[in-house]
């Protein structure tokens, strides 16, 4: 520095002598050693209050999803009800006249239509029979069976009987779809034979 430069110049000029004794520098002061007031001073000393961290920030909810439109909802269809008829009760007073309404007019043909399969085919056969009954197809054929049972099996005669009543079946079922007279007809000898048959072994009166 300035000083430094001056003194410098002094010596050269004046010699060594002339040079003022540089400045002693005092020392520095050194630290005091911690004692029992130091320990007590920081003892009561208030703690520092711990630094607050800053909160975290929740993170912002995400746009919902835009949803897609619903589904039209198809009408549902209405039952359709269905009137029952109510129940007769028996204690109920019966009146005057009947409050049915009339049956529809039909003609024979419908009526015979309505009519249930197998109470046809009773009714069908039953005539048949009874007709064989009345020219005595049914007692002729139930004294052929009884002739046959009694040790004639085997004979000629026997073999005869049985291709008739063979025949008589066959023509049975190829007739059944002709017209109805001639379908009837010819079921007259089946059915007589076949109850002539079943009344074998029956105690006549």
């Amino acid at each position: 520095d300035e000083l430094a430069v001056k003194e410098r110049l002094i010596t050269l000029v004046d010699g060594p002598a002339a040079a003022p004794a540089a400045p002693t520098i005092p020392p520095q002061p050194t630290a005091r050693p911690r004692d029992w007031l130091d320990d007590l001073l920081d003892h009561n000393a208030p703690e520092p209050e711990p630094v607050k961290e800053p909160a975290e920030t929740a993170p912002e909810p995400e746009p919902d999803a835009p949803k897609p439109p619903a589904a039209p909802k198809k009408p549902k269809a209405r039952k359709t009800r269905r009137n029952r008829p109510r129940r007769h009760d028996p204690a109920a007073p019966r009146s005057a006249w009947d409050s049915r309404p009339p049956a529809p007019r039909q003609s024979l043909l419908d009526a015979w239509d309505r009519v249930p399969y197998r109470l046809k085919w009773l009714a069908y056969h039953a005539t048949a029979a009874y007709l064989g009954w009345t020219v005595g197809l049914v007692s002729w054929a139930t004294y052929v069976t009884g002739w046959i049972a009694n040790g004639h099996l085997a004979s000629p005669q026997a073999v005869f009987w049985y291709v008739a009543g063979a025949l008589t079946l066959l023509l049975h079922h190829r007739t059944r779809r002709m017209w109805l007279p001639v379908a009837w007809l010819a079921a007259v000898p089946a059915a007589s034979t076949v109850v002539g048959v079943l009344l074998y072994g029956t105690p006549n009166p």
